[in-house]
């Protein structure tokens, strides 16, 4: 249920203006409840909206660390709530890098849901290919 790694998995290193992008769908007995968690650990965060690709990106951010959710179905049609991360910092260009943001954002929210009791099934955790970053 946890994502461990704290490394680059691109084909190449992770530059100053991308992000890395860290997805966990989650499947629960009540996702209001897995949605309600996310909302309360991002609770500090600002509102953003920008474009990704041409496309419109709507969540939450710091300035480092962006997170959006949504719910929706996993590849094998069963209801899960996705989790976006999208966390910036070059390693030795940033102190916490990317990839250790993610990490602690990452056992956050599982240690999170653990300890408000919310029935988590299942989390699967995909590393999406870096993207520009939007702001």
């Amino acid at each position: 249920m946890r994502w461990k790694k704290r490394t680059e998995w691109g084909p190449r290193t992770l530059g100053s203006d991308e992000w890395a992008v860290l997805e966990a769908q989650i499947r629960a007995d009540d996702l209001a409840e897995v949605e309600q968690a996310v909302e309360e650990l991002t609770g500090f965060m600002d509102f953003f909206r920008a474009d990704l690709d041409g496309a419109p990106l709507t969540g939450v951010t710091d300035g480092q660390l962006a997170v959006v959710q949504c719910t929706g179905e996993d590849r094998r049609g069963r209801r899960v709530h996705a989790v976006t991360f999208y966390a910036a910092g070059a390693v030795g260009q940033a102190q916490p890098h990317a990839f250790d943001r993610l990490g602690s954002s990452a056992s956050e929210l599982v240690d999170y849901l653990q300890s408000e009791g919310v029935g988590v099934a299942e989390i699967t955790w995909t590393e999406h290919p870096y993207v520009k970053r939007a702001f």
